[in-house]
Parts: structure tokens; sequence; C-alpha cells
């Protein structure tokens, strides 16, 4: 669907003091999905990615291919449909929407369970995007995330199709993680990697600084991609507890994410009725 009319840009600015923590569970799609059996929920950690095979069904459904276009052309983020009252959000990296120097990028558009030049269930334009000021003036990674408003498809909303992802706000830093994206390289880098398959990892996290990390080699591509607390692959969801902002080197697996705090419930608060 194009939409009425340009999507609008916010930027949102945490409370000073800490706001109670929130959660809320996922939600499976109005209509049942289908699909072959998802990997073993089992959390060895497996810091080197591997094919999530599991399509047309939750978790994969609720995470797609974010494109957009930047000064410098075309490119693509990993985003994830997260649960709200509207039913039109996703969430994604700051990085993915703003350059950190007060530039916005633009044309999103969220392609749900993308694998192999396939778009299964089509694709959603945006409505209205927020950043942490943090991030889109400042280009602190503590503030690297954003929640984006799409338009309906065809009269669809997008949760309605795809199912949510739940969340987790103002929480620790120690989760047990699934982490999802679809890079084009990794950190190290390996050959094999072109950005066409959702992949994962599995893994502890733990706090570094203002930060999340975890060992996960997905590189660009999968930024924007969400870590997801109590993922059971029988019910397709768990809680968003992170999302993939940056490794600590090129060649380290250590990835990291912001924290979920103040900032966060404030971009989500932004965009949840719109």
């Amino acid at each position: 669907m194009t939409p009425p009319a340009a999507g609008k840009e916010r930027t949102a600015e945490p409370q000073s003091h800490r706001l109670p923590a929130r959660s809320a569970p996922g939600s499976a799609p109005a209509a049942a999905t289908k699909g072959g059996a998802a990997p073993d929920a089992a959390l060895a950690d497996i810091p080197r990615s591997q094919v999530w095979t599991a399509h047309g069904r939750m978790p994969a459904t609720t995470i797609g291919k974010l494109y957009f276009t930047t000064p410098k052309g075309g490119s693509e983020c990993t985003a994830t449909v997260v649960n709200t009252p509207n039913k039109s959000v996703i969430w994604t990296a700051g990085h993915c929407v703003s350059d950190g120097n007060k530039h916005w990028y633009t044309n999103f558009q969220f392609v749900p369970d993308y694998h192999d030049n396939q778009r299964p269930l089509g694709a959603w334009s945006w409505k209205s995007v927020t950043t942490p000021k943090g991030w889109h003036e400042k280009r602190n990674f503590d503030y690297d995330l954003a929640v984006i408003t799409l338009w309906p498809q065809n009269g669809r909303k997008v949760a309605d199709v795809t199912g949510s992802q739940g969340y987790k706000f103002n929480g620790g830093y120690a989760w047990q993680a699934h982490e999802f994206g679809y890079p084009y390289r990794t950190h190290p880098a390996r050959g094999g990697i072109n950005g066409q398959q959702l992949r994962y990892c599995t893994g502890k996290t733990w706090r570094t600084g203002n930060l999340q990390a975890i060992h996960c080699d997905q590189g660009g591509g999968a930024s924007g991609g969400p870590w997801l607390d109590d993922l059971q692959t029988s019910r397709g969801w768990g809680y968003m507890v992170g999302n993939v902002s940056h490794h600590l080197t090129e060649s380290s697996d250590e990835e990291r994410s912001p924290h979920f705090g103040d900032a966060a419930v404030k971009a989500y608060d932004n965009e949840k009725n719109r």
C-alpha cells in the first residue's frame, strides 16, 4: 500500500528518573500459520550463526528485512513486530533510521518472513518513526534503538498477519537469548553469508558498561534484529530484551545491544497508538 502522506519522524527523550519495569507477552496472528518444525529450543550456546529454516510460522513471521534509503542509496537492516495496541509497530536499531547526526533516513519498508528472495507475506510501508535523541543527535550507542509504525497493507495490520513478539523494559542484563538477523557478513568474517537467510545465535547475555552483550557473529544486515528471552518455539514468541547494535571489533563475535530502559519505554510509547 502506498502511504497517503510522507512518514513522520520523532525523537524521544527519556525521563530523568527510572521508570518501572514493564513487560507484555507476544501475540499470535489472526489466522493460523503453517510451516515446518522449528529448530530445537534447547539453548546450547551457538555463537556461530545458523540458518533458521522454519518459515511460515512464528517467530520467523514476526521478523523481517527492513529496507530504507540513505543519502548514499538503498540499505537494509532487520526488524521485528512487537506487541502494541495498534498492532502496527516494528522494532529495529537507531542506526537503521538515522545517521546519528540529526539526519533521518527514509522510505522504510518491512518484509516479514523474507527468505531466499521470497516475500511470502508481502511488504508494509512506514507511517512514522521514533528514535531517542541520544542516538539521533549524539550517535550514542546506549540509545541505538528505533520504533516504526506501519500503514496497513490491503486493510491488514502487520501483527494480525505475522503475530508479534513480547517485550521486557527496565529489566536486567542477564538473559538466555535467541538472537535473529539477516546478515550479509559476519564478525569474524566467513563465507556463504549473503543476507538471503534468517539466521540465529543463542547464548547468555551479560552487562558491559551501559550495554548488553552476547557472543554472536552476525554483522551487517542483522542490525536491529531481536534478542528474545524465553523464546518457546511451541508458541512462537518470546520477550524482546535487546536489538543488534554493533560488535566490539571487526574480528570479535562480541555483539552489543542497548539496554531497554527508559529510552526504550519512551520510544515504544510514542508509537504504540499511532
